[in-house]
């Protein structure tokens, strides 16, 4: 008996879980990219209008087409639905809210759709309700109660998923502030907990300001609220180009690498999706491992890492 005790008084810790890296990309053309293939990644993250069962324009078309394209390569596909396909941008102006990718779903609407992608797409079984939830560009900006709805219905209309609550950038109180606080964000997350009926037991977090500024203050801070047992980054990665940041290939790689660091620090983050593969999606936003063909230095650094 003695014997058993010391042994296992000396036996070694159990290894930290490896952490899980996929790639966040929209277009199904990330599928048949040789660069993708050859990177090994087997994971990826697809944002979804939540009313693509209805809308009755071409993009259910573009999600089938990735959804095939993600089970022909064995890759594991996390769902994110968002606002109304549109410019969303416009949803910063109070007198545009009321425009079709400003405004919040109900209840019902948010339901049937979520029921029809299920039956369209039974294979899916890992899904974030609502994209960036306290961000301007949803209409669940000001209603964590509305996001915190829509995450108890995806709970109860896919029993055994995998289901990613909040999805919470990190938005700071000041995007200037060299010291910054997250008071805003804190409160966002405490009614929307408060509201929230389903576990917690993964919840999303975009920390593009935390990686591209060599900093944790709002990771950390984020974290500490949201008490989730499992963290997943389900969108972030180095920026090439911004509003401020200037094109740079040597700071995207330096902001890719401080990434990885930034999620070895915290113990609950558990995975990670890059956002994106493609460059140049928007004129104003570019994070792109490959640009026209030829891969950016932030590549080599994600292969890397997979490796």
């Amino acid at each position: 008996m003695l014997g058993i005790v010391l042994l296992a008084l000396v036996a070694p810790a159990a290894a930290p879980a490896k952490l899980r890296i996929g790639i966040a990309e929209n277009t199904p053309n990330l599928f048949t990219d040789p660069l993708f293939t050859s990177l090994g990644a087997k994971y990826a993250r697809v944002v979804v209008s939540y009313d693509v069962m209805t809308s009755g324009d071409d993009e259910l078309q573009r999600v089938a087409d990735y959804l095939a394209g993600a089970a022909a390569t064995a890759v594991e596909p996390l769902v994110t639905f968002e606002h109304a396909r549109g410019d969303a941008e416009i949803c910063r102006r109070r007198a545009n809210r009321r425009k079709r990718p400003c405004r919040l779903p109900t209840p019902r609407q948010y339901e049937r759709n979520f029921k029809l992608f299920r039956a369209r797409f039974p294979l899916v079984r890992t899904y974030a309700p609502f994209n960036e939830i306290n961000h301007y560009t949803q209409p669940t900006y000001r209603q964590p109660e509305a996001a915190a709805r829509f995450t108890d219905i995806a709970r109860r209309n896919c029993r055994g998923c995998r289901i990613v609550v909040a999805d919470i950038l990190d938005q700071a109180d000041s995007l200037l502030a060299k010291r910054p606080t997250y008071r805003s964000t804190v409160r966002y997350i405490t009614r929307f907990k408060r509201a929230l009926k389903a576990p917690r037991s993964i919840c999303g977090l975009h920390n593009y300001s935390d990686t591209n500024r060599f900093r944790d203050r709002g990771t950390k801070a984020i974290i500490r609220a949201l008490r989730c047992k499992e963290i997943w980054l389900t969108e972030t990665g180095g920026i090439y180009r911004f509003v401020r940041f200037k094109p740079s290939e040597r700071r995207q790689l330096r902001a890719t690498k401080y990434m990885f660091t930034l999620a070895k620090r915290h113990r609950q983050i558990k995975r990670l999706y890059v956002y994106t593969w493609f460059a140049g999606v928007t004129k104003r936003f570019d994070a792109g491992l490959v640009v026209h063909g030829r891969p950016r230095p932030a590549y080599f650094e994600v292969k890397r890492r997979l490796r």
